[in-house]
């Protein structure tokens, strides 16, 4: 990517003097930053605190020492594709899951504009684990609120998940080796410049036969 974009400067330096150049290489630096987006945003982290760099959040309750450990798959949702989220239960101290739980998940979102929220309820969770499926209706940044109810005491945790502005459609990223990305943007980069040789090899000629 960067030896991609210092060709093209390189390449702006000498032909500045044209503006369908300079229109061309516009193109192809917006077509490499959206790429490198998309890239960036499939490898994002979600929001909130995490542990060990795989994404996972905790959410830590000191006074009924309980701590609530939430993932979702694929790392990198999809608009109307379902997302696993899924959560695990454990003693604070221990780490030990905590068994025969009854939950319930509420996610609340205003990424339209207006706030809106859908609930599961009624999980069982026999083995402190449980985890449920759901479609993100659009863009933006939704609050996963997980409620828990044991013997002991309740528990209440909130987590953040990023669904990312996809220009590729519902394509998922994560599924596409970086190697091919990477030859995508140097080929369309490199088709570019080639379209841009034969136009200033083209103007020149004019400029001769005046």
């Amino acid at each position: 990517m960067v030896v991609v974009v210092g060709i093209m400067r390189v390449y702006i330096s000498v032909y500045s003097s044209s503006s369908r150049v300079t229109l061309l290489i516009m193109a192809t630096s917006i077509i490499i930053v959206v790429a490198a987006a998309v890239t960036l945003y499939s490898n994002s982290s979600a929001l909130g605190q995490t542990i060990a760099g795989n994404g996972t959040q905790l959410w830590t309750d000191k006074e009924n020492n309980v701590k609530v450990q939430f993932t979702y798959s694929p790392q990198t949702p999809i608009i109307d594709k379902p997302t696993q989220l899924k959560f695990s239960i454990q003693n604070l101290q221990t780490g030990t899951p905590l068994k025969n739980l009854i939950a319930r998940v509420v996610i609340v979102t205003n990424s339209s504009g207006q706030e809106r929220s859908f609930k599961f309820t009624n999980i069982t969770a026999p083995n402190g684990s449980f985890s449920v499926n759901y479609l993100f209706p659009d863009t933006g940044v939704y609050q996963v609120i997980s409620r828990t109810y044991s013997k002991d005491a309740p528990t209440l945790a909130s987590f953040k998940v990023l669904v990312p502005f996809q220009p590729l459609g519902v394509i998922n990223t994560n599924n596409i080796n970086p190697l091919i990305l990477t030859a995508g943007l140097v080929g369309i980069a490199g088709a570019i410049a080639v379209v841009t040789f034969f136009v200033i090899m083209r103007k020149r000629t004019k400029n001769k036969k005046v």
